[in-house]
């Protein structure tokens, strides 16, 4: 049992202040990036209060947390290992009879932790702060670079799964501007202008096309106004509409792969490798213990701390940039989802694995009389 024992307490305190130390400076910087890119839309928009920028970074924290957290824990990791090192604390516990897989286990008991909350975190934390930070930024952020981007396009989805796509809105005359209403693979309505009142959703200029015999589209019928009754609204059609997958629970996204009615051809594929991505994320935190440790366990006069440091910080950023493009590998049937996300994650294991193995096995042949429970 963790904790039953004074090394065990004093480790795990060790851990937690230097995790906890960069985790805040890491987040700290952050936030003050941040802070600077939207500087002019705090001071001027006199609707945001203290509070409001207060959530607005608890929530930015919560969708930082998948990258924060891994490396805040990678680099406490190294720094207590070699800490442990260098004072001859570690050969202190072996010679005690500790087996480094003893050591070790507050270390994976954090990285435990770590990965839990990270999962808890993607099924019901990260939805919602990807979208509270969504509509922040569209109410709030008007003269920043990001709050004052226009979308080219704009989806909104219906309750019988087909899609309204609009080029802009008239606010003013409450009407979605240059309109499709995608009901289905062989069916599009072209509509000109339509009125963005649910219960009143009138379409001017209106075409309607259907596939024909020889796969193309053509025009069945045309209407200069049209009254869309069979439109299923949304709660809020006006508001978010369409939810990014990014922004859905795991268990939605799982949803989703088992009712597969739900989903057409196309989508099928971006909603495997999301919910692969939000599953596999958070074991990060299990896999960067498992490849710092070893590289710290070394008994020599000159650790090489720099480079140990300087690589394991490269590798990282290196495997959250891979991921980042697997997830865009994936989204498009490049390669398959299973094979864009999973495989790096596999090869990572299969690489670092065994020198964990080969390290504990070899610290155990050199100490006979060890616990080796």
């Amino acid at each position: 049992m963790i904790l039953k024992t004074i090394w065990e307490r004093y480790l795990l305190l060790e851990i937690l202040k230097v995790f906890f130390l960069f985790l805040s400076c890491f987040f700290f910087l952050y936030s003050i990036i941040d802070y600077s890119l939207h500087m002019q839309d705090f001071i001027i928009d006199k609707r945001i209060q203290t509070l409001h920028i207060a959530i607005y970074y608890l929530f930015q924290f919560v969708k930082r947390a998948d990258l924060l957290i891994p490396l805040s824990l990678l680099i406490s990791t190294l720094k207590v290992l070699f800490s442990l090192n260098a004072h001859g604390e570690l050969i202190a516990l072996q010679a005690s009879g500790l087996s480094v897989k003893k050591i070790l286990r507050p270390f994976f008991f954090i990285a435990l932790l770590c990965t839990l909350f990270n999962l808890a975190s993607s099924q019901w934390l990260l939805p919602s702060s990807l979208n509270f930070l969504d509509r922040f930024r569209v109410q709030h952020f008007k003269h920043s670079e990001r709050g004052h981007r226009k979308e080219p396009v704009h989806v909104i989805l219906l309750k019988d799964r087909s899609k309204i796509v609009y080029q802009m809105e008239d606010k003013e005359k409450r009407l979605f501007l240059d309109v499709f209403w995608i009901r289905s693979v062989d069916e599009i309505w072209r509509i000109q202008s339509l009125c963005n009142n649910p219960d009143n959703p009138v379409g001017f200029y209106v075409d309607h096309l259907q596939r024909n015999n020889t796969g193309s589209f053509e025009k069945v019928e045309s209407f200069d106004q049209y009254h869309f009754a069979k439109f299923r609204w949304q709660p809020s059609p006006t508001g978010k509409g369409y939810i990014p997958l990014e922004n859905r629970k795991i268990s939605e996204l799982f949803g989703l792969l088992i009712k597969k009615e739900k989903t057409t051809a196309y989508e099928y594929p971006q909603v495997l490798t999301h919910f692969l991505f939000k599953a596999a994320m958070p074991f990060l935190s299990l896999l960067v213990v498992t490849a710092g440790a070893p590289f710290c366990l070394r008994h020599s006069r000159n650790l090489p701390l720099f480079f140990t440091y300087a690589i394991a910080l490269f590798s990282f950023i290196a495997f959250f940039a891979l991921m980042d493009a697997a997830v865009i590998l994936g989204e498009n049937c490049i390669i398959s989802p299973y094979a864009a996300i999973l495989l790096p994650f596999f090869l990572c294991w299969a690489a670092f694995i065994p020198k964990v193995i080969q390290k504990l096995g070899f610290r155990l042949r050199q100490s006979p009389g060890v616990d080796r429970s």
